[in-house]
C-alpha cells in the first residue's frame, strides 16, 4: 500500500511539462496548454486563434469529408441555465449543448464579448482525444461491413505489425487500451526511449523503429495514442483508402448528416501508406450530431448499436490494485477522464455514483466532453480552450 501511494503522489507532483512532451515553449510557443496551467485571457484566445488554425496548416494531412447536402436539422425545446451562462463567462468553455428525448433543450455558445467573435456555430475545432471513439465507431461500422471478423478479429494479417508486441492480438485488447504496450508508450509522454511523437509519425515508421522485437507486458489498462493510431490505420488498410473515403461519408455524410465539412487527419502528408491518427475537426453541432447518431444507433438495436453494446459488456477496470504501476496511467481529477473507472472501446465509463449505467464519455485533451447517457435519452456535448470549467456540476450532475 505505502509504494502505491508512494507512486501516485510523484505523478501528481510531477509537472507534465518536459521537453519530451507537446508543451514546450508555453506559454506562447507551445502546441497546447499544459493541463496544470492557469492561462488569462490573453492566452487563452492566442490558443483559440492556434488550435483554429492548425487545421489550416495540415495541408496534405487529411481526409475531407464534405457537410452533408441534407444535414440533420434538430428540433428544440429550450430552457435557461444561468450556471451554464455564467461558466461561459467566466471559464474557457465555448460551447454548451444539452439534448434530451430528441430535442436540444441547452443551447449556449461563448459571448461576444468573450470568444464569440472567433468560435462560431460553423468553427471546425479539434477532437483531441474524443477522436479516438470516433475512431472505434468507423471500426465498428467496418466490422458491420464484413471487413473486420468482430471485436475479437485477430490482428494477424498485417505484416506491418510482425516482430511486434501488436502481431495477432484480438482487436478488442487496442480498442481497450489494453495492449501490453506500457513499457514502450505512455499516456503523457508519447513512445519512452524516444524524442519522435507517437501523432506525428507513420504506424509503418514507429513499428520498424521503437516497437521492433517488443514484448507484451501485462494486459491491463493502458491509456496510449498507439493503441488508437494502430485501430485506425488497421481499418484503413484492411478498406483501402478509396473505400476508407466511401465509408466516413456513409456514416458522416449519409446517417450522422453533418451540416459542415469536417477534416480527419494523418500523419504524414499525401502518404499511401494507410497510416492514420484520431484527430479531426468538427463544428459544435456536428459533434453533437454524431453523438446522436450512436444514440440512435443503440436505441434501434442496429449492428453498430450491438457494437456499442459490446465495447460496455467488454470494457475494463482502468485501475488494478493488483499492479501499482498502473495508478501512473489514471488521472483522477473531476472530469470525463477522472471520474471513470472504466474504459471500454476508446469510451470512458462507470461515472462516478452512476457504475453500471450505459453512459459513454467522449473526452479531449484541453476540455472536449461528450456525455452520451442511453438508458434516458440524453447527451450533454461541452468544448473549450482549457479543462477549467466546472464539469461535476455541468455534467456529472445533470446526468445523475
Amino acid at each position: 500500500m505505502k509504494k502505491i501511494i508512494i507512486t501516485l503522489l510523484l505523478v501528481l507532483l510531477t509537472p507534465f511539462v518536459s521537453a519530451k512532451t507537446p508543451w514546450e515553449g508555453y506559454p506562447y510557443n507551445s502546441s497546447e496548454i499544459p493541463n496544470d496551467a492557469n492561462p488569462d485571457y490573453k492566452i487563452l484566445k492566442h490558443y483559440l486563434k492556434k488550435y483554429i488554425k492548425d487545421r489550416q496548416d495540415r495541408k496534405g494531412y487529411k481526409f475531407k469529408v464534405k457537410a452533408s447536402k441534407n444535414f440533420k436539422k434538430f428540433n428544440f425545446n429550450l430552457k435557461k441555465d444561468d450556471f451554464v451562462n455564467k461558466q461561459l463567462n467566466e471559464t474557457a468553455m465555448l460551447s454548451y449543448l444539452m439534448y434530451e428525448n430528441g430535442n436540444i433543450t441547452v443551447d449556449e455558445i461563448t459571448p461576444k464579448e468573450r470568444f464569440g467573435k472567433i468560435f462560431k456555430n460553423k468553427t471546425q475545432y479539434i477532437s483531441n482525444s474524443v477522436g479516438k471513439s470516433l475512431i472505434s465507431y468507423i471500426a465498428g461500422h467496418a466490422i458491420c461491413k464484413g471487413y473486420i471478423s468482430g471485436i475479437n478479429h485477430r490482428l494477424n494479417d498485417w505484416s506491418v505489425l510482425e516482430n511486434t508486441l501488436f502481431y495477432d492480438q484480438p482487436i478488442i485488447n487496442l480498442l481497450n487500451m489494453s495492449s501490453g504496450s506500457q513499457n514502450y508508450a505512455h499516456t503523457v509522454y508519447g513512445l519512452l526511449g524516444s524524442d519522435r511523437w507517437v501523432n506525428s509519425v507513420s504506424v509503418q515508421s514507429i513499428m520498424k523503429k521503437e516497437l521492433k522485437n517488443s514484448e507484451i507486458a501485462r494486459l491491463r489498462y493502458n491509456y496510449s495514442n498507439l493503441d488508437t493510431n494502430i485501430v485506425a490505420s488497421y481499418v484503413l488498410y484492411k478498406m483501402g483508402h478509396k473505400e476508407f473515403k466511401n465509408l466516413l461519408n456513409e456514416i458522416l455524410v449519409d446517417k450522422v448528416g453533418i451540416e459542415h465539412d469536417l477534416w480527419l487527419f494523418k500523419q504524414v502528408p499525401s502518404s499511401k501508406e494507410a497510416t492514420l491518427t484520431y484527430s479531426y475537426y468538427a463544428s459544435r453541432y456536428d459533434y453533437l450530431r454524431i453523438a446522436v447518431a450512436m444514440l440512435e444507433d443503440w436505441n434501434r438495436n442496429t449492428c453498430e448499436g450491438q457494437y456499442l453494446k459490446s465495447l460496455f459488456e467488454n470494457r475494463i477496470k482502468k485501475i488494478d490494485p493488483s499492479d501499482p504501476t498502473a495508478w501512473t496511467f489514471v488521472s483522477l481529477s473531476d472530469d470525463g477522464w477522472g471520474s471513470t473507472s472504466t474504459y471500454g472501446g476508446q469510451f470512458h465509463m462507470d461515472i462516478t455514483e452512476m457504475e453500471d449505467r450505459p453512459i459513454f464519455v467522449m473526452d479531449g485533451y484541453g476540455g472536449q466532453s461528450h456525455n452520451i447517457d442511453f438508458e434516458n435519452n440524453k447527451i450533454i456535448s461541452i468544448m473549450a480552450i482549457h479543462r477549467d470549467y466546472d464539469w461535476m456540476k455541468l455534467v456529472h450532475q445533470k446526468l445523475k
